[in-house]
């Protein structure tokens, strides 16, 4: 059988996001780039483990802020990041065609805003596509009125400390984002933290990759 993609070599594999058998050379170079796949497809993880691995020995992980990776930092900081996570998976339900540069896009804007408020100047740098907007009004929404759900009080929640949490978020994105259009490995990988929530009451949060 030929693949349906290339017309061209063997089909070897079942692509979910297709319904059809494709060849593996069309599944590796079209994944999540011409081909929209699903979270619980098995060759869109170990394809990702493999891009992750080749960055790592290659160098090319993105620069870190040691105090935002330090693990006191995580652990004051915890209940705020499991917040931010529920939203943008909340807004991932209301929006499957969310994909990780969207929330990094977010992200960005987000920084942007609260950086003009910590130098007395408000400007909201609302992004332009839909879906970003609607996950950084999200966001903003609960980071602007902190509920039970921070752990925090509202005067504890500074601007800088808001910052901080969103430059972490950015930093983590960019350290699981794969260079492909339509990557969601962050928001997979967001989605395993969420899951693992109740355990990490219990243990210290791991809240990056091996």
């Amino acid at each position: 059988m030929k693949c349906s993609l290339c017309e061209n070599r063997k089909a070897k594999r079942q692509c979910p996001a297709k319904g059809q058998q494709i060849c593996p050379v069309c599944c590796g170079t079209k994944r999540e780039v011409e081909i929209d796949c699903p979270s619980n497809c098995v060759y869109l993880h170990s394809g990702r483990e493999y891009e992750s691995e080749k960055i790592a020995r290659t160098g090319q992980i993105p620069a870190r802020t040691p105090r935002l990776w330090d693990e006191r930092f995580a652990g004051r900081h915890y209940g705020v990041f499991l917040a931010l996570w529920k939203v943008i998976l909340s807004e991932r339900d209301r929006f499957p065609e969310l994909i990780d540069i969207d929330v990094q896009a977010a992200l960005d804007a987000l920084i942007q805003t609260y950086e003009t408020l910590s130098r007395g100047i408000y400007y909201e740098s609302l992004p332009s596509p839909a879906v970003q907007r609607s996950l950084y009004s999200a966001l903003k929404s609960l980071l602007d009125e902190p509920s039970k759900e921070l752990d925090v009080s509202r005067d504890r929640l500074k601007t800088e400390t808001i910052l901080d949490c969103l430059r972490f978020q950015k930093e983590l994105a960019a350290s699981i984002v794969l260079p492909r259009p339509k990557s969601r490995a962050f928001l997979d990988h967001l989605d395993g933290l969420v899951s693992g929530s109740e355990l990490s009451r219990v243990e210290q949060p791991r809240i990056v990759l091996p």
